[in-house]
């Protein structure tokens, strides 16, 4: 048997020239969550995180002070990266949004909305920032879940058994981990990644090659600061 630890990045810089790296708040959160696995005794004997600079922030900071005497070494795997024009999107769809004055003023509270990745696709898909056919759309999601399930099937193997791992991603890749869990389909999938919020903890028991799911999107970490600003989605 084996552990999971999915844990989404801190909040990115959404709006900032280069999406791809934690905002202040975002390092806090991550510095947070680190305490929080240190306060409760979460020891891991591997961490792993994609290769996007805020996966390596995010595990960098948390593991600095979360596993006791001191952290293991970081393996690095862009199998555990987010879908691979999901960057590109979301630095030019600021653009897009600064250019719309009705979209600038819904866009003010994005970092904190519990819609707002939604709402961010949808503006994708009238922007023309995705494939319009939707044969090229299947493809590439199906090359994506096949991608992350490899990742955690060479992670599986690698470790070894009676473990506890945890991998710095993004919620592309731990929405697909709880597809191959669940068994939801495409359009669930997609909801559950809206849900999870910046740093939030969900865990994956893998045994006998099936995967369960122990916890989901959980901020305990955040919620105990008693500070609503912590609690974000982007």
């Amino acid at each position: 048997m084996i552990e999971l630890y999915f844990v989404r990045h801190g909040q990115a810089s959404f709006g900032q020239p280069a999406y791809d790296r934690l905002s202040p708040l975002g390092e806090r959160q991550a510095a947070l969550l680190g305490r929080h696995f240190h306060k409760n005794g979460i020891r891991f004997d591997a961490v792993y995180s994609g290769a996007l600079r805020r996966h390596i922030q995010t595990a960098t900071i948390a593991m600095r002070q979360g596993n006791g005497d001191g952290p293991p070494e970081i393996t690095i795997d862009a199998d555990f990266n987010e879908f691979d024009s999901s960057d590109q999107m979301m630095n030019r769809l600021f653009s897009v949004i600064q250019e719309d004055p009705l979209l600038s003023e819904q866009m003010k509270q994005i970092h904190t909305d519990h819609g707002a990745i939604g709402r961010i696709f949808d503006i994708a898909e009238k922007s023309e920032m995705m494939p319009v056919e939707v044969a090229a759309r299947l493809r590439l999601a199906q090359q994506f879940r096949e991608r992350i399930s490899g990742a955690i099937d060479n992670l599986v193997k690698k470790v070894g058994d009676n473990k506890k791992v945890v991998v710095f991603t993004s919620g592309g890749p731990t929405a697909v981990a709880l597809r191959q869990t669940l068994d939801t389909s495409r359009e669930q999938t997609i909801r559950l990644g809206w849900e999870l919020r910046n740093t939030s903890i969900t865990v994956l028991r893998h045994h006998q090659d099936q995967l369960w799911l122990v916890l989901f999107n959980c901020v305990a970490h955040l919620e105990a600061q008693n500070d609503p600003d912590l609690i974000t989605y982007i």
